[in-house]
């Protein structure tokens, strides 16, 4: 035993004070007090200070620090090297146990960034007990290898931590070699086998189409239950549909010859929770598993508060006169054809079911309708005033009841119009309209685009009837809703209404967070009108299920999620597998992110590829996947990068195309099969329009194209081989009977037909690509999706038509030896368009006519984005715009061989685009008709097809054949 005592100045001025040192620890005799301070309660050996008043020696415990100060002069030198022994004497063997840890947990199993992080803070800990003493002390020749393990320790950077991660990969490999070589039919891949060792706390893997991710899931379950790392119980292997968790299952039978691990949905999983906390299996309403009974029940009750609730039907009439569509902005777009194809994609109607050119003369129409005004939409002006320029005035609407048209022009507040009119003469064109009611004493109302967007419109016109005492009186509620389920609207809300029960239920939405959904929405007042609509038939459901004590599936997920939070449920899982992540609904990562906290020993293993993100619509948040690591913390990322299904033509245009947004997740895809000629080929042919005795053909089989693609196939294969018909929608590819005739056509193909969304996950040797064409039943789809759909789901990207993008990509990749794609270029799809511009497709594998060829040269000169379609009418071939009606713009074919004209070659001129007849014909520089070769007196002549002999309105043009100066044309 040893003692330190207080110096000369101690003993005179300051507390004498003395410290006894023992095995034990440190006794200190303060005048009458004592302290006793063991040597495992110091956080570090008492450290000496020499001053002018003595030795000050000072440490710490966790609840105090000890200062004590004028002590012997000496004492530094007779019982530092004794403290200090003594206290690493007590301590070094928590330092030993400190190092046997962090060294087995850095080679035992996969480091997880939680055991960094857990090494980083003990090591941390302990280096401050140790250093910077330890560097200068003469007392460490037992813990010397320790104290440096431990400063190296200290200095570990992520790099180092990585090091320990691969030297462990290795290791795994090595001893389970002949495991992943023989567990599927192939040997594993190295990246597969890499997925299936790597076990961080949250783990992608990022698995292209043809990977082999259900091989990752199926090994990776089987290594984990080999090498001893977790027994059956503690493996929760998620997929999406029933479907899927069977083929699973099935899988890892037959793999790994057990049944004790088997695949669950989210909808059973959450009944599993649900039944262990209440003790019982809860009852399953009908609606969960029947839709249509749900769309039957939602339809229903919607028209019984329709009819027996007056101020809801008030608001259900009010919906369908103002805010039934999504209205954007006509300045907004670039050109007339681009507006004329959004009102034509998103089928804006009037109440009376009208195709109107502006969303100003819809609220006009639907206003007139709804008062009882009888009125005629664009009908023939009562005076005959067409000339040779000018067709027969219609004007907007004619009333025939108070013998009054109205006029509604597209001028904001300073008489401008939208960029792509003309202004002079759309401003020349209201001039006249003007004149014309002045000269035939006939009276017109005007209304603009500015009092429709400054929302004065419909007062004004209300005001200028009550203003001239018109007699209107609003029609019944009756007669309009007849109206409206006569167009079917009724039944399509109730179908929207159906999909929002399940999407409200799924957000978790009150009065409170409707109110934020509403405010975010792209419409807010059209949000918040079907939020007032939605909400009764909510409710009302909501009591249905409690009055039968039943759930449906959103309850199973929110319930199960509620009783884990609550702590009511203890999770048995250390490993959660989930299969197809790019489709997550946020819901359903909450509760895989709430199971994962649930127990600390917990991995997630997600297996995704958000190229194939495809399921928005069904609540899917491809972000989850995108942005994995802002959702779940850090992450470990892999990527299988070799696909043993397309090849690598096939590979390079896929990627390509999908890996345009910026938003996606870069990766490289590297296919096993190499060929060294284009493997994507388009057949460029116009629509057909033959029909079969009970319905129309679809296209591509009306006009032969899948004939001529199958028997391209045909010719290839020498064996059995399988082909894929894939369309955006189902009732664009043929009927079960017409496949049937054409597997008997062509014995040596095994032709099936998919949509793009089915195909997910399926692949054939061919596939042909149908429906590429524009517009809302297109590819893709120009349809806008209802404000209330868009509010509660998942946020839209930024990157136009990105999940029609990946559903494009999805379709290329089903094949594996090569994708045919059929297209109308006249109508073709921007996705057709793009392949063609920018990526290596083969053109030439079939013949072309010219208006395919040509496509660029017939554009409507008037809308600029319709294309001229071939027509007969009364006086033979014409081509009309493919925006008809809205876009009436016609012309005439050529007379040799009814091909297509155009006036964009040669000014003045209109030529044909068949190279093999390049017949040309001047055009009236007065009225913009065809010229035709007349006689007279005075020789050949050009005249205007316009001249009527002596009508005073015929156009009465001509010229010289001799001085007409013809365009040179190149054969």
């Amino acid at each position: 035993m040893k003692s330190i005592s207080s110096s000369f100045f101690g003993r005179l001025f300051g507390n004498r004070t003395k410290i006894i040192i023992d095995d034990k620890g440190l006794t200190i005799l303060v005048k009458k007090q004592i302290t006793e301070i063991s040597w495992q309660a110091m956080l570090s050996p008492p450290q000496f200070i020499a001053g002018w008043f003595g030795q000050t020696i000072s440490f710490s415990t966790l609840e105090q620090q000890y200062v004590l100060s004028k002590l012997d002069y000496s004492s530094d030198k007779k019982q530092q090297e004794t403290i200090e022994t003594l206290w690493i004497e007590n301590h070094k063997n928590r330092l030993q146990t400190l190092i046997n840890k962090v060294d087995s947990v850095i080679r035992r199993r996969y480091l997880r960034q939680s055991a960094i992080k857990k090494i980083q803070l003990v090591v941390n800990t302990e280096y401050q007990r140790w250093f910077p003493w330890a560097k200068s002390s003469r007392c460490l020749q037992q813990t010397g290898k320790l104290t440096q393990l431990l400063a190296d320790y200290h200095r570990w950077q992520q790099s180092d931590f990585d090091a320990c991660r691969e030297t462990y990969i290795q290791q795994q490999l090595s001893t389970y070699q002949r495991y992943f070589d023989t567990v599927e039919t192939n040997p594993l891949t190295p990246m597969q086998r890499r997925a299936c060792i790597i076990d961080d706390d949250n783990n992608l893997l990022l698995a292209g189409a043809g990977t082999g991710k259900t091989s990752v899931m199926v090994g990776r379950t089987g290594y984990l239950l080999n090498s001893g790392q977790a027994n059956n119980d503690q493996l929760l292997l998620l997929a999406y549909g029933r479907k899927a968790a069977d083929e699973m299952d099935q899988r890892i039978k037959e793999k790994l010859s057990t049944d004790k691990v088997s695949a669950t949905t989210f909808h059973s999983l959450g009944l599993t929770i649900i039944a262990q906390v209440e003790g019982a299996k809860p009852n399953l309403s009908r609606f969960a598993e029947d839709e249509k009974a749900k769309a039957k029940w939602v339809q229903s009750y919607f028209e019984y508060l329709i009819e027996q609730q007056a101020p809801y039907r008030k608001l259900v009439l009010g919906y369908f006169s103002q805010y039934y569509y999504v209205e954007k902005n006509e300045f907004d777009f670039k050109t007339l054809g681009e507006y004329y194809q959004y009102l034509t994609d998103n089928d804006i109607r009037t109440l009376k079911g009208e195709l109107v050119k502006s969303f100003g003369q819809l609220h006009i129409a639907n206003w007139l309708f709804t008062h009882g005004v009888e009125y005629q939409y664009e009908v023939n002006y009562q005076v005959e005033v067409s000339t040779i320029e000018r067709k027969q005035y219609q004007p907007d609407f004619f009333l025939p009841e108070l013998n009054l048209y109205i006029e509604y022009y597209g001028i904001d507040e300073n008489g401008e119009t939208a960029s792509y009119i003309d202004q002079e003469k759309y401003h020349q064109s209201m001039q006249w309209k003007r004149d014309t009611h002045q000269k035939n004493s006939t009276q017109c109302i005007e209304f603009t685009y500015a009092q429709h967007r400054a929302g004065t419109l419909l007062p004004s016109l209300k005001e200028h009837f009550e203003i001239n005492a018109f007699e209107c009186s609003r029609l019944s509620d009756q007669a309009m809703l007849v109206t409206l389920r006569e167009t079917g609207r009724i039944t399509l809300l109730a179908e929207i209404f159906t999909k929002l029960v399940g999407l409200y239920k799924a957000a978790c939405l009150d009065a409170s967070t409707e109110k934020q959904v509403i405010a975010n929405a792209v419409a807010p007042q059209q949000t918040e009108k079907v939020f007032a609509l939605l909400t009764p038939i909510i409710d009302k459901y909501q009591a249905t299920l409690t009055k039968n004590g039943e759930i449906d599936f959103e309850d199973m997920i929110n319930k199960a999620l509620n009783y884990i939070n609550a702590g009511l449920f203890k999770s048995p899982w250390r490993y959660i597998m989930v299969d197809e992540f790019q489709d997550i609904s946020e819901p359903r990562a909450r509760l895989v992110k709430a199971l994962r906290d649930n127990n600390q020993d917990c991995s997630v293993f997600a297996v995704g590829d958000d190229w194939q993100a495809i399921y928005r619509f069904s609540g899917a948040d491809v972000s989850l996947t995108t942005g994995f690591s802002d959702y779940f913390g850090a992450t470990t990322q892999t990527e299988l990068d070799q696909t043993f299904r397309f090849n690598n033509k096939i590979g390079e245009v896929a990627t390509a195309f999908v890996g345009k947004n910026p938003a996606q997740i870069d990766k490289i895809i590297h296919s096993k099969k190499q060929v060294s000629a284009p493997a994507v080929s388009i057949l460029r042919r116009s629509a057909g329009g033959a029909t079969t005795q009970n319905q129309p053909l679809v296209d591509e089989m009306a006009n032969g194209a899948i004939d001529d693609v199958l028997a391209a196939i045909t010719a290839k294969s020498d064996k059995k081989t399988s082909v894929y018909l894939l369309a955006r929608f189902w009732f664009q590819l043929p009927n079960k009977g017409a496949i049937t005739k054409l597997n008997q056509k062509y014995p040596m193909l095994t032709i099936q037909t998919q949509s793009f969304h089915t195909a997910k996950g399926k692949e054939a040797d061919y596939v042909v690509i149908l429906g590429l064409k524009s517009g809302k039943h297109g590819f893709p789809s120009t349809k806008a999706t209802p404000p209330i759909l868009e509010a509660l789901l998942a946020k839209q990207e930024d990157f136009e038509h990105a999940e029609e993008r990946r559903l494009f990509y999805v379709a290329l990749t089903r094949a594996k030896d090569r994708s045919y794609i059929i297209a109308d270029m006249t109508d073709a799809s921007t996705f057709v368009k793009e392949l063609i511009a920018e990526h290596d497709v083969e053109l030439n594998e079939f013949g072309i006519t010219v208006n395919q060829a040509f496509v660029e040269q017939i554009r409507c000169l008037i809308c600029e984005t319709g294309t001229l379609k071939p027509r007969v009418g009364r006086y033979g071939n014409f081509y009309s715009c493919s925006h008809f009606p809205r876009c009436d713009h016609k012309e005439r074919a050529c007379e040799k061989c009814a091909s297509v004209m155009t006036k964009n070659r040669f000014p003045g001129f209109k030529t044909c685009l068949n190279p093999t007849c390049n017949d040309i014909l001047p055009v009236c520089e007065k009225c913009g008709a065809e010229m035709v070769l007349r006689k007279s007196n005075k020789g050949e002549f050009w005249g205007c097809r316009n001249y009527k002999g002596n009508d005073p309105l015929s156009c009465k043009n001509g010229i010289d054949k001799a001085q007409l100066q013809w365009p040179k044309i190149k054969v």
